[in-house]
């Protein structure tokens, strides 16, 4: 009879979620060389606990498997929301208050040579759009000012920006990006898409040491909230020459407790070999793994550059374009799924979203069924008859609620494409009925890194403020098991590590969270105020409230 372990730490609850059942049960999970080995009631875990076994109790605080954010730009997220890299406007109801904002940060930060602003809602102005360079070159005009709409397609820049990075009249349009001009040709200092990425090797520059300071406060601050891994998708955002190096490098030194898996960009199939990639992105003795390839192939629908298969509602004669050329993508789709590697598209507008089936199905035609876990990420509208096909191909639905709740208060999403589609838009509740796997992120940073602000739209689909309580499209509403399985369980699998993460079962890494509150009887607004009390990964204690 083989002996049993003693665990190194117990964790018990009157509520513990393990992200295979429907509601929450008494008991705990006893951990021991990294991995869970036993979960369940006091019975179950008893055996396990030995003199120096740390058990500790959590009343009825919520335990539950560790945070799978599926969708972050990790590099950038920790730059743009370091309070002395740049200004956070998501707040701001008018230019002038956004100028206001700049302007104090200009003064206080007077070594800092770019002058960046993010988040900024320009759909909540007083005059809802992104502003031009004369515009802001009236409050700042001697140092490059560069702001970013909130969902990160938009971009405007003032004179002395433009002339840095060498924007002239002459400037061709880069593929899928937009260089607004006015009647003389001349650029306005508004960019949609990837012409944002003519100013990004100069904004987002950071020198190393300062990049390793905000890329560590950042994983802490993801852990305080529960969060144990996090997908990094392609692009990153910043100009570090490899950011996922430094990642790697900071996590061996025990300076970054997070798992990341990369998905880096799907066009290195048209100038690497397969063993070169997995070379490049090797990092042993860290929990960086490479994972597979990320693209785009729109934009976003409040200003109409998501792909669709119809007019804008609000914009007769326009229905969207896609952001790369859609044949080089489903090239590259297909030469991914002929090596047999994990791809992630970005597709916003139902006619991306119908495209992107079509070049999964090609796929499948091609080299049978893989068992690749391929993912369309956001999918904010998609047609009925396309709903059924996420499951028959196999593809994960990669969804960010707290979009939705953006787009909701200030009507952008309706605006645009009118309430017969709006009806269409985030349909978690009809894809999982459909059979598809679903995962949960949250594009950090076009929001924060807060999962509970996921939770909540995907259970409530309400504004903040509750001042909707009937929801929006509330029969597309999920329950709070179903989203915290999302954003457990729905990730792993997106990713194909459900073997070894996503739900508190022996045998797994243990990566567990407590909450401080139990979410499944507490009121929709405590939810949003939820962190994690403890946080633990491969067995080791990453933060302790």
């Amino acid at each position: 009879m083989s002996q049993v372990v003693q665990a190194e730490l117990v964790l018990k609850s009157d509520a513990v979620f393990t992200g295979d059942g429907l509601s929450p049960f008494k008991g705990g999970a006893a951990i021991a060389d990294g991995k869970i080995v036993a979960c369940g009631d006091d019975l179950h875990l008893a055996p396990f606990i030995g003199p120096d076994t740390d058990v500790r109790e959590f009343g009825d605080r919520l335990i539950m498997p560790g945070i799978i954010d599926s969708h972050t730009h990790f590099a950038q997220g920790a730059m743009t929301t370091d309070p002395d890299f740049c200004v956070n406007l998501i707040d701001c109801t008018s230019f002038e208050q956004v100028m206001e904002r700049m302007q104090a940060f200009a003064e206080s930060h007077p070594d800092n040579e770019w002058l960046v602003g993010v988040q900024a809602i320009q759909f909540q102005w007083e005059v809802p759009e992104m502003p031009s360079a004369k515009m802001i070159d009236a409050y700042i005009s001697d140092r490059p000012v560069f702001l970013s709409q909130v969902d990160m397609h938009t971009f405007s820049a003032n004179t002395c920006a433009i002339e840095k990075v060498g924007v002239t009249r002459d400037t061709p349009d880069p593929v899928g990006g937009k260089i607004l001009k006015d009647e003389n040709g001349d650029p306005t200092g508004v960019f949609s898409n990837n012409a944002g990425a003519l100013f990004m090797d100069e904004v987002y520059n950071p020198p190393l040491e300062r990049a390793r300071e905000s890329f560590a406060k950042t994983a802490q601050r993801a852990v305080s909230y529960g969060i144990t891994s996090v997908g990094a998708v392609n692009p990153t955002f910043v100009s570090l020459e490899d950011p996922y190096r430094v990642f790697a490098d900071m996590n061996r030194a025990g300076e970054f407790p997070l798992r990341v898996f990369m998905y880096t960009d799907l066009f290195e199939v048209e100038t690497m070999t397969l063993d070169e990639i997995r070379a490049k992105y090797d990092f042993p003795d860290t929990t960086i793994e490479w994972n597979g390839f990320k693209q785009f192939i729109d934009g976003v629908c409040s200003d109409h550059t998501a792909w669709m298969l119809d007019d804008y509602s609000n914009a007769p004669g326009n229905a969207g374009e896609p952001a790369e050329d859609p044949e080089r993508v489903r090239a590259a789709v297909l030469r991914a799924c002929e090596w047999g590697v994990l791809t992630r598209i970005h597709a916003i507008g139902d006619r991306s979203v119908r495209y992107v089936l079509d070049c999964f199905e090609e796929a499948e035609r091609l080299y049978g069924k893989q068992g690749l876990r391929h993912c369309m990420e956001h999918d904010e509208t998609v047609q009925p008859e396309d709903l059924p096909r996420f499951a028959q191909l196999g593809i994960s639905a990669c969804m960010q609620p707290w979009h939705m709740l953006l787009d909701m208060g200030d009507l952008a999403k309706d605006d645009a494409v009118g309430p017969e589609r709006a009806a269409l838009s985030w349909p978690i509740r009809s894809l999982m009925a459909s059979g598809a796997n679903v995962s949960l992120g949250s594009d950090f940073p076009v929001v924060g890194i807060e999962p509970m602000e996921e939770v909540y739209g995907a259970v409530y689909r309400m504004l903040e403020d509750g001042s909707n309580p009937e929801g929006w499209f509330p029969e597309e509403r999920i329950t709070m098991a179903e989203a915290l399985r999302a954003y457990t369980y729905g990730s792993a699998y997106a990713m194909g590590v459900e073997d070894r993460l996503g739900t508190l079962a022996v045998g797994k890494e243990a990566d567990v969270c407590v909450l401080s509150r139990n979410l499944f009887e507490c009121e929709p607004a405590e939810v949003l105020d939820t962190v994690s009390e403890l946080t633990v990964s491969g067995g080791k204690i990453v933060y302790e409230a």
